[in-house]
């Protein structure tokens, strides 16, 4: 009994299957035709993502600035903010002035007190310009 009901069934299912479809053999096997075919995809194409790159100043470094000036100016650089401990004051000062004169834009200081703690020591000899990027 038991194996009539399952050949019933099995016999149902391959009935239902069959005619249950108008796909032809033709048709199944241009499928991969189209499978190999290249896909367009959005990831192809590049993005630009922005970020930040902090360049430190111990002295007056002409090349490294000119470096600097000519990448704001041809647009690889964004802006740069000159931050500088009170008494690098001098040095950033000219920094600035000299990323001024070269690229003709507005270029940000901002003068950073940090205090040292028994876990974190600063090094405050230097002049940090950070460059932000597009």
């Amino acid at each position: 009994m038991l194996n009539k009901v399952m050949l019933g069934l099995i016999g149902f299912l391959l009935i239902g299957c069959s005619s249950n479809s108008n796909v032809s053999v033709s048709k199944i096997a241009s499928a991969p035709e189209n499978a190999s075919m290249p896909v367009k995809s959005a990831a192809s194409e590049p993005v630009m993502v922005g970020g930040w790159a902090p360049v430190f100043f111990t002295g007056f470094d002409k090349t490294q600035l000119a470096n600097i000036a000519d990448g704001i100016n041809q647009g690889r650089i964004k802006r740069a903010v000159v931050s500088y401990p009170t008494r690098m004051q001098t040095l950033a000062g000219k920094i600035h002035d000299y990323l001024q004169q070269q690229t003709k834009q507005p270029i940000a200081m901002k003068s950073v007190e940090l205090k040292d703690t028994d876990q974190v020591k600063y090094n405050l000899k230097q002049v940090i310009v950070t460059l932000y990027f597009n």
